[in-house]
């Protein structure tokens, strides 16, 4: 898996292009300081099923262990709460994937990670190591398949056009994570990050001819899985196998084009007070250790990216086993993507994504 570069835009227009998110932003968090309490970690994070596996295997027993508390903050997309609050910032922590990870981190808005503030990353992977993310897992994405409706071999996107699967194929919600699976598909189909015409036409015709429907998020989903709504679509490898133990007859598959791969962790909020910083970072650093990743993976599925971790899954997580190739694979797509382009123009396309696509 290669990392994300920094390239493109420069920061100033970047910083432009998301003023107006952080002027509306601004309103939503600030003023609250009052209401936490000293001796805590602030975390902005997704909630369901996933953060209760974060609580599980990390935060309560680092409480227990230490006796600071958490404030949680259940949200998606908080990147303009970042900015808005950049010279006051609230919060510590925030959950990320690498590329609104490299976003932020070249605006200043993250605080960079190496082994002198983050000593775990010294044993973490290096497809999972970037400036401003390191992952205490990685989610593999690819296509689930409903083995028992299609029972042709999935092997490719284009699958997902078939005219025989119509009406039962979906597409993850552009906030869920539909803005980055449509960026990677808008490369397959000629696209890049700065033309993003072959994705729009492309994924226009999967709604209005094929009939697909919007996945709105992990619970949503599994519920179309389960009433065998949807046949195929767009799903992490982790989330497939757990329906799959539930009796849904699914699979997954990493598409020839490439897959995608998450390395969901917390990004280190910059311009903390330097305590703060330190107290959330001591905690980041568990989620590094090679025990906690294997605690972790037996609720999720996801494997770790501690090479020890790596090196030694238990039998139960044998399957979590992937070859460089696969790896390689998997980050094939988001590698070629440009973070600081796509975050230029990201209402602009999620404008079109609407209008468009979804004829909203």
């Amino acid at each position: 898996m290669t990392k994300l570069t920094n390239n493109g835009l420069s920061r100033r227009t970047v910083l432009k292009s998301g003023a107006a998110m952080a002027g509306a932003a601004a309103l939503m968090g600030l003023g609250t300081r009052g209401a936490f309490a000293a001796e805590e970690i602030r975390i902005i994070m997704s909630g369901g099923s996933w953060g209760e596996w974060v609580d599980q295997t990390f935060a309560t027993p680092y409480t227990d262990a230490t006796g600071i508390q958490f404030s949680w903050r259940y949200a998606l997309s908080q990147e303009p709460l970042v900015m808005a609050q950049q010279s006051r910032p609230q919060w510590d922590l925030m959950q990320s994937g690498q590329m609104r990870a490299g976003q932020l981190g070249a605006m200043g808005l993250y605080n960079k990670l190496t082994e002198e503030n983050l000593p775990g990353v010294a044993n973490i992977h290096p497809s999972f190591k970037y400036d401003y993310l390191v992952g205490k897992c990685h989610t593999p994405y690819g296509l689930c398949v409903n083995t028992k409706q299609i029972t042709r071999p999935i092997t490719s996107w284009n699958d997902l056009w078939d005219p025989e699967f119509k009406g039962r194929v979906a597409f993850p919600d552009w906030g869920w994570n539909g803005d980055e699976v449509f960026y990677a598909l808008n490369q397959v189909f000629g696209g890049t990050s700065e033309d993003i015409n072959p994705g729009i036409e492309k994924l226009k015709a999967l709604f209005v001819e094929n009939g697909a429907i919007v996945a709105n998020n992990v619970e949503h989903t599994r519920q179309l899985l389960e009433s065998g709504e949807i046949w195929l679509l767009p799903y992490f490898d982790g989330r497939t196998a757990q329906a799959a133990a539930a009796g849904v007859p699914v699979e997954f598959v990493i598409p020839e084009e490439g897959g995608l791969s998450w390395i969901f962790n917390f990004a280190s909020i910059a311009n903390r007070p330097e305590a703060d910083t330190a107290r959330g970072l001591a905690f980041l650093d568990t989620t590094l250790d090679a025990e906690k990743q294997i605690e972790f993976a037996k609720l999720t599925g996801y494997p770790p990216t501690n090479m020890e971790a790596m090196a030694n899954l238990p039998p139960e997580l044998a399957h979590l086993e992937l070859s460089e190739t696969s790896l390689e694979l998997l980050g094939k797509l988001q590698s070629q993507l440009d973070p600081m382009v796509l975050f230029a123009y990201r209402d602009e396309y999620a404008e079109r994504w609407r209008k468009e696509v979804l004829g909203a």
